[in-house]
């Protein structure tokens, strides 16, 4: 995505220019060869910029704080561009310690850096960032995919990237489909939105996948195949869960609450709207409920009504000791939860790469297999 040595001042929002590589044919392996090495690996899970800065005592430079934050158009993420690095050598680690520190010289910042080791997310993909031009930054979350040596890296690399956006995409309720052949879709490569978006000018990450014999179309296939994997387990029926129902009291129908529960915006019939959803962490103003089949709902404005459950919540009791788990399935350094004790949870389970969690609020979740 960038040259580090040439970097100049730009404009907010504009990419850098990016060398096109030449390919080697030595280099040249099958798409599919690399796909296939790819699954054998497992996945690297996600360090979190801020958590690792900590423990090295180095300060993390929030992205989004001091009124810095892009706000997604439709208030929440359309879709995932994949950029890389341009930058041979650098590991994820480095690309994550140097934008820490200079994205406010350099005007660039993405949400992730991933190599054939691990994944470190920058910051939330709640908001947008500085990393495909002024068009696509408050549309789509930007993933970094480090240069690797060997094919055997490259492979693990880009399986990593693929499960992580293909969690992504579960996590927003987006489906995956391909724009880069014709700019529409929910899985875009830097190039697509060259060409089909405008407002930068950058061909990554085509150039250094044809290294390898790879393009966004394997890629694509890759992802496809870790977001079905992940949302293969049916769904546990929301209409016989108590917590789409929970009784509500006047008092909780009133003032300013907080969404636990990414929250769709229905009708006074209870039809849905085309309202855009609500995240997990939202604050609304509260004015009244309603009960439409059976079901609860809060009143958040003229029209628009929010599940009850995503709200005030139900508790359930553990049936043993169980972790706590962030928004991506990954253990938080949280205190475990102990056996027989009552905990409220939002909403109807939500998956998180195969599994079931209960919301407990809204950036931490439990495994419904631990309720009884």
């Amino acid at each position: 995505m960038k040259i580090k040595k040439l970097i100049t001042t730009i404009a907010i929002g504009v990419g850098l220019v990016i060398p096109i590589f030449k390919i080697n044919q030595n280099q040249v392996v099958e798409a599919a060869t690399v796909n296939s090495i790819a699954k054998q690996n497992s996945y690297s899970n996600v360090t979190f910029l801020y958590k690792m800065l900590q423990t090295q005592n180095i300060r993390y430079n929030k992205f989004y704080a001091n009124g810095n934050k892009i706000k997604y158009r439709k208030g929440k993420p359309e879709g995932i561009v994949i950029h890389e690095t341009a930058t041979p050598g650098a590991s994820a680690y480095n690309e994550a310690i140097y934008f820490n520190r200079e994205w406010k010289n350099m005007y660039s910042y993405v949400h992730a850096f991933v190599d054939h080791d691990q994944v470190i997310q920058m910051m939330t993909p709640n908001y947008g960032v500085w990393g495909a031009g002024a068009i696509a930054n408050n549309r789509y979350i930007q993933i970094e995919l480090c240069q690797e040596n060997t094919r055997a890296k490259f492979a693990k690399s880009v399986n990593n990237d693929a499960i992580y956006a293909a969690k992504l995409l579960h996590r927003y309720n987006i489906k995956p489909s391909n724009a880069c052949n014709t700019g529409k879709g929910t899985v875009w490569s830097h190039h697509a939105v060259s060409r089909f978006l405008g407002g930068t000018n950058h061909t990554d990450p085509d150039d250094y996948f044809a290294r390898w014999g790879y393009s966004m179309n394997q890629f694509y296939a890759l992802l496809k195949y870790y977001y079905n994997l992940q949302g293969a387990e049916p769904s546990p029926n929301p209409k016989n869960d108590s917590t789409n129902n929970p009784s509500i009291s006047e008092s909780e129908t009133a003032g300013t609450k907080t969404l636990m529960h990414d929250s769709y915006i229905y009708d006074a019939n209870g039809e849905l709207t085309s309202a855009p959803l609500k995240l997990a962490g939202t604050q609304v103003t509260l004015s009244g409920s309603k009960t439409i089949n059976g079901k609860s709902y809060l009143k958040i404005d003229d029209n628009q009504y929010v599940d009850a459950s995503n709200i005030i919540g139900t508790e359930r009791t553990l049936k043993q000791d169980a972790y706590i788990y962030d928004t991506a399935g990954v253990l938080m350094n949280e205190p475990e939860l102990k056996c027989n004790q009552a905990v409220k949870v939002y909403g109807s389970p939500i998956n998180i790469a195969g599994e079931f969690y209960y919301p407990i609020n809204a950036n931490q979740f439990v495994k419904v297999t631990n309720f009884k």
